[in-house]
C-alpha cells in the first residue's frame, strides 16, 4: 500500500514529463524547421536585394531632386541635378533596350519628361529676368554675366533640349548687349568730348608761322616733348566720365582716344570670354561678337574721324596709330583676336590723314622757303628755322617709332623719305642765295645729324648715314 502510494504518483509524473519532452522535441523540430526557412528566406532576400537594388537605384528619382528642379534656386547644385536627370535618361534608354517589356519604365520616362519641361521653363524665366535686368539703368553687365556663369551648364542643356528656344534667348541677349554697349559708350563719348583739347592749326606746319624767321627758333608744336610716353603707359585705367566732364585742364587728343579704345578692348575682352564660356560658341563667336559691338565700333571710328578731321597735329595722328598698334599687341597677348579688325580699321582711317599732313608739311615748306622773310633770315653759321622744325619733326617721328616698327614696310618710311628729299631740295635751293652756301649746308645738316643721333633703330640709322 505504501509502495502504491509512492510509486503511482511518481509514475504519473514521469509519464507526464515524458509527454512534455515529446512536445518540446516537436517544438524544437518546428523551431529548427522555421530557422532553416528563415535562413533560406534571408538568403533569398539577400540574393534578390543584391540583384534588384542596383536596378532600383538606377531607376529611382529622389524626391529632393524633384523638389529642387521645381522650386530650388538656380545655382551649381541645381545644375548638378540637371546632369543627374540626363544621366537617368541614358540609364532608362539602356534598360529599354535590355528590358523592352518593362512597363514601369514608361511611367518613369513620363516623370522625367515632365521634369525636363519644368527645367526648360525655369531656365527660360531665369535668363529672361537676367536679360531684362541688363536694360535697367545702372546695372553693371559683368554682375549679370557672373550670375549666368555660375549656372553655365543651363545653356548647353537648353541647347540640347530646346534648340530653337536657346537660339531665341541667345539672340535676345545679343540685341540687349548691342543696345547696352552702344548706350554706355555713347554716354562715355559725350563725356570725353567735353575735354578741352589743344588746338593744332595750319600755322603748326613747317614754316607756317612767319615770326619764326625773325626769332630763329622752332615752333613749339614741332617739339614732341613727353607726349610719346602715353604709348607705353602702364596705367590700365581709363579716364572716368565724371572727371572728363569737369576737368579744366587741356589735353592732347591721344588722351581721349586712348581712354575710349582701351575701354572698348577691356569690355570687348570680357564679352568675348563670356560668349565663349556661357554660350560655348566656337566658329560662331566672331559673328555673334560683331553683332553686339558693330554699332559701338562705328562710334569709335566716328570719334577718331572727329578728332583728326580738322587738326594739323601730325604727332598726335602718329601717336593714335602707335596706340592702335599697341592695343593690337595687347589683344594678341590676351588671345582675343576678334577686336583686331576694329583697330585695323582705326589705322586705315589714321594713316591717310598722316600722309595728308606729310603732304601739307612738304608743300608748306616749299612755299615758305621762297618768301623774303625766309631768305632774309638766313645765316651761314646757324641752322635755319626750317631746319629746326624739320629736325624736331623727324626726331619726333623716330621717337614715336619703336625699334621693332622701324622697317621699310611701314608707311612712315616713305613719308620720311619724301619729307627728307623735299627738305634737301628746299635747303639746296635756299643756299644759292648765300655766298657761303657750303657752310650754310654743312651747319644745317650737322644740326639735323646731331638731333637724329639721339634716336635709335634701323630707321634712325638710315637717316644719319
Amino acid at each position: 500500500e505504501l509502495f502504491n502510494k509512492i510509486i503511482t504518483p511518481l509514475g504519473d509524473y514521469l509519464l507526464d514529463f515524458n509527454n512534455k519532452l515529446i512536445e518540446l522535441s516537436k517544438e524544437l523540430e518546428n523551431l529548427k524547421l522555421k530557422s532553416v526557412n528563415l535562413s533560406e528566406n534571408l538568403t533569398t532576400r539577400q540574393q534578390l536585394e543584391s540583384k534588384y537594388t542596383p536596378i532600383v537605384s538606377d531607376l529611382i528619382i529622389p524626391p529632393d531632386v524633384i523638389k529642387s528642379v521645381y522650386n530650388g534656386d538656380l545655382n551649381q547644385s541645381w545644375c548638378d541635378n540637371l546632369q543627374f536627370l540626363q544621366e537617368k535618361t541614358q540609364i532608362y534608354q539602356q534598360y529599354k533596350e535590355k528590358y523592352p517589356n518593362l512597363k514601369s519604365l514608361d511611367t518613369l520616362t513620363k516623370t522625367l519628361d515632365l521634369l525636363y519641361i519644368k527645367a526648360i521653363e525655369r531656365i527660360k524665366n531665369f535668363m529672361v529676368a537676367k536679360i531684362k535686368r541688363l536694360r535697367t539703368i545702372g546695372t553693371p553687365s559683368q554682375v549679370v554675366q557672373n550670375q549666368l556663369i555660375e549656372c553655365r551648364d543651363i545653356y548647353p542643356f537648353l541647347k540640347q533640349r530646346a534648340p530653337s528656344l536657346a537660339l531665341e534667348l541667345r539672340q535676345a541677349y545679343v540685341y540687349t548687349m548691342k543696345w547696352y554697349y552702344h548706350a554706355h559708350f555713347q554716354r562715355y563719348l559725350q563725356s570725353l568730348t567735353k575735354l578741352t583739347l589743344h588746338t593744332i592749326d595750319r600755322e603748326s606746319l613747317i614754316g607756317g608761322t612767319q615770326s619764326i624767321f625773325k626769332k630763329n627758333i622752332a615752333v613749339g608744336d614741332y617739339s614732341l616733348g613727353k607726349r610719346g610716353q602715353i604709348i607705353h603707359a602702364q596705367d590700365p585705367t581709363v579716364m572716368p566720365a565724371q572727371i572728363a566732364e569737369y576737368n579744366q585742364l587741356k589735353f592732347h587728343m591721344e588722351t581721349a582716344f586712348r581712354s575710349f579704345n582701351l575701354a572698348i578692348i577691356d569690355n570687348g575682352s570680357v564679352e568675348y570670354l563670356f560668349l565663349m564660356e556661357f554660350f560655348q560658341l566656337d566658329a560662331e563667336v566672331n559673328g555673334v561678337f560683331e553683332q553686339i559691338f558693330s554699332t559701338t565700333f562705328q562710334l569709335g571710328i566716328s570719334f577718331t574721324k572727329e578728332l583728326i578731321t580738322n587738326t594739323f597735329d601730325i604727332f598726335g595722328v602718329l601717336i593714335l596709330i602707335r596706340l592702335s598698334q599697341g592695343l593690337v599687341f595687347e589683344l594678341q597677348r590676351r588671345r582675343i583676336p576678334v577686336i583686331e579688325d576694329y583697330l585695323n580699321l582705326q589705322m586705315i582711317t589714321l594713316w591717310p590723314k598722316f600722309q595728308s599732313l606729310i603732304d601739307m608739311n612738304c608743300e608748306n615748306m616749299k612755299r615758305s622757303s621762297s618768301k623774303s622773310s625766309a631768305i632774309s633770315g638766313m645765316k651761314p653759321t646757324t641752322a635755319h628755322p626750317l631746319t629746326l622744325q624739320f629736325a624736331n619733326l623727324l626726331s619726333g617721328f623716330l621717337k614715336l617709332t619703336g625699334v621693332e616698327q622701324q622697317t621699310t614696310q611701314e608707311p612712315l618710311y616713305n613719308s620720311i623719305q619724301r619729307l627728307r628729299n623735299d627738305y634737301e631740295s628746299v635747303l639746296t635751293k635756299m643756299s644759292k642765295n648765300l655766298k657761303q652756301n657750303e657752310l650754310f649746308l654743312y651747319n644745317n645738316y650737322s644740326f639735323v645729324l646731331g638731333i637724329l643721333t639721339e634716336c635709335e633703330g634701323a630707321l634712325a640709322d638710315s637717316e644719319t648715314e
